[in-house]
């Protein structure tokens, strides 16, 4: 079982950090020993942090516990399905590295990484005093992981087992690295926090730990901007190919077009996809526009949507779910059942894959702005990482905005927001939000002590041009596409998107910035400028794919700081190498077991090639390095 914390999963090996909104106790298990001097830490996006404790766990061999194997939850057994990892991770011969993940948000990882200080790893969104000082207890910035490792604690003690964590290797983020305008390098905004370390304590018995009563906030805030001249140019590359998961609880529903049954085992290939109903762009967006409220809606001529040859047209929320064995349209719902939005209330990459998909889809259904799409999702606030700037667009452009939007639940971290949907608890029907795939079933079955929510199905564009705008509710089949890592390697499988190149610096790797030309048509729709991952025509492609980045710096510093470490960089080298390997099965066995899937090989060869290859002048190297882009940098602390 994964030990569960009232927001999200407790990961294991001082792994995935815990979020609470107030204080509490734990009781730390003894984490196997690292074979290198220190463990790799990284830290950021809630969506990517399932996969990486399972990930870290596999290259480590999974060697937690407490006199129980395998305590953080990730057995490793020839049983398939979700907590479970291959028996063939054990047979890794590399020497391994204990890694630690933080989950504390994109924004919050994008943070530390940019400041190069693990203190900005906080959870959740702090807001700094007027003047002076004020302390937060109500909300605290983290709670130390729930498995630390006493047995190694290192010298000083707050190399192993205390947060903050001592360094940053990797931050991770699924919103692309942006420069502010007028700036010539990447910054953040730096908070300053009291203690700095240990924001646990020891307990009564000394084998528990609990959180700080309050941490201190400065109001003075400072600019921290990426330094090239110390830590080199700044890495950005994909992690793997991620799908964004609507969330549903279909409780107070009794029509839902189509609902996939079955008892299959295997996550993405199974008869059971987790997909409870089935939403056409058209749903979608009426949904997270407020323009419909309600699962009973049937209101004619309201929804806008595209027909098959590009044709904007309006029609009945409740149109999509037309029988195909008859005429006329259901609701979902035959009685009032609220739509309520569950949202990401922090800094949160989820949110920015959602409302990139919002923002390059829906205005083309309402290319009049007759129901305000343009205006909502076309506004210059969006994509973005905070989900408050679409909520502002709908209380501006909406009538009674502000009180539709009152009612959308916010929730802190991936966890937060699937255990907000659930899926088996009927006080919490009707509600729909966002999450990475393996925070729904069937890639995890529970999520912070609740049932896992299922998850939709959609209509992508090549549904669209088919002419297939309703559900398959006569042979159960699926018809539209499910979040597997099937659907997002057919997306990212689209041809109008980049081929790696050699010249490619960080910015290149956004896969976001793929976009259409001024000379595309699709469907019957031309295409300027659009991202084209969600505009996908590929069949069978997910149409909220993305990715998690990881942020790395070019130069390490192996001397200096909290936790000076000969090993960094081998260490980290290793591991990637390792990660992004072509010919190694088990990265890819881990990744699709969480419902993700492996970057494209051109990919990987590119990362392997440019930045691990031994001979490679643009490798990740420690400071100081001859024939490389560090030999005058001092590193990343």
């Amino acid at each position: 079982m994964k030990l569960q914390s009232s927001s999200k999963y407790l990961l294991g090996t001082a792994s995935v950090l815990a979020l609470f909104a107030s204080a509490g106790s734990i009781t730390p298990a003894h984490a196997g020993a690292s074979a290198a001097t220190r463990p790799i830490y990284f830290g950021g996006s809630t969506l990517a942090s399932e996969a990486f404790r399972q990930i870290f766990d596999c290259y480590s061999h999974g060697n937690v516990g407490s006199g129980t194997a395998y305590s953080d939850g990730f057995q490793i057994g020839a049983t398939t399905g979700p907590g479970w990892i291959t028996t063939a991770c054990n047979t890794i011969a590399t020497t391994q590295v204990n890694g630690l993940y933080a989950g504390v948000g994109s924004g919050n990882g994008v943070r530390g990484y940019i400041a190069n200080n693990p203190q900005q790893w906080y959870g959740g969104t702090i807001t700094p005093p007027a003047s002076g000082t004020a302390t937060t207890s109500s909300f605290l910035p983290a709670l130390q992981p729930s498995l630390i490792d006493l047995a190694n604690t290192g010298s000083p003690s707050t190399v192993f087992g205390s947060y903050p964590y001592p360094r940053v290797d990797a931050g991770l983020s699924d919103s692309p690295l942006a420069i502010a305008s007028g700036a010539t390098t990447l910054t953040t905004v730096s908070l300053g926090l009291t203690p700095t370390q240990g924001w646990m304590v020891p307990g009564s018995p000394t084998t528990t730990y609990a959180a700080l009563a309050s941490i201190t906030v400065a109001a003075t805030t400072s600019v921290a901007s990426y330094n090239p001249t110390a830590y080199g140019p700044a890495i950005q590359i994909p992690a793997f190919e991620v799908n964004v998961a609507i969330a549903v609880n279909t409780g107070g529903l009794n029509q839902l077009h189509s609902a996939v049954t079955g008892a299959g085992t295997l996550p993405g290939t199974q008869t059971n996809q987790g997909a409870a109903i089935q939403l056409t762009a058209g749903q979608l967006c009426a949904i997270f526009s407020g323009l419909v409220t309600n699962w009973d809606d049937t209101t004619a001529a309201n929804v806008p949507y595209l027909t098959s040859g590009g044709t904007a047209s309006l029609g009945a929320f409740s149109d999509a779910n037309t029988l195909t064995s008859g005429s006329g349209s259901e609701a979902y719902a035959s009685t009032s059942k609220a739509i309520t939005v569950v949202f990401r209330s922090d800094g949160s990459g989820t949110s920015f894959i959602l409302t990139n998909y919002l923002k390059n889809v829906c205005p083309l259904l309402d290319p009049t702005d007759a129901k305000q799409y343009k205006s909502i999702f076309g506004a210059t606030n969006l994509p973005s990482t905070s989900f408050s700037n679409l909520i502002a667009n709908v209380n501006k452009f909406r009538t009674n905005g502000s009180t539709i939007t009152a009612t959308w639940i916010g929730g802190s971290g991936s966890g937060s927001v699937a255990s907000n949907v659930s899926s088996n608890d009927a006080t919490k029907g009707g509600r729909v939000g966002y999450v990475s795939a393996d925070f729904t079933y069937p890639y995890t079955t529970t999520v912070a002590g609740v049932t896992a929510p299922l998850s939709a199905a959609l209509q992508n564009e090549q549904l669209r041009i088919a002419g297939t705008t309703v559900p398959n509710d006569t042979t159960g089949t699926l018809t539209f596409i499910a979040p597997t890592p099937g659907a997002a390697l057919n997306a990212w499988s689209d041809t109008r998107l980049q081929s790696t190149s050699t010249t490619w610096t960080w910015a290149n790797f956004n896969i976001y910035n793929n976009t259409f030309t001024a000379t595309t048509t699709q469907g019957g729709v031309p295409l300027f400028g659009q991202s084209v991952l969600p505009l996908t025509n590929v069949s069978g492609a997910y149409p909220l794919s993305g990715t998690t980045f990881l942020d790395l710096y070019s130069c390490y510093s192996t001397t200096a700081g909290v936790a000076p470490d000969a090993n960094r960089v081998t260490s980290l080298v290793n591991f990637l190498t390792w990660y992004y390997s072509s010919s190694d099965t088990r990265p890819t066995t881990v990744m699709q077991n969480a419902g993700f899937n492996p970057v494209p090989a051109g990919y990987s060869a590119l990362i392997r090639s440019k930045y691990l290859g031994s001979l490679s002048s643009t490798r990740i190297a420690a400071g100081g390095t001859a024939s490389t882009g560090c030999s005058s940098a001092s590193g990343a602390l």
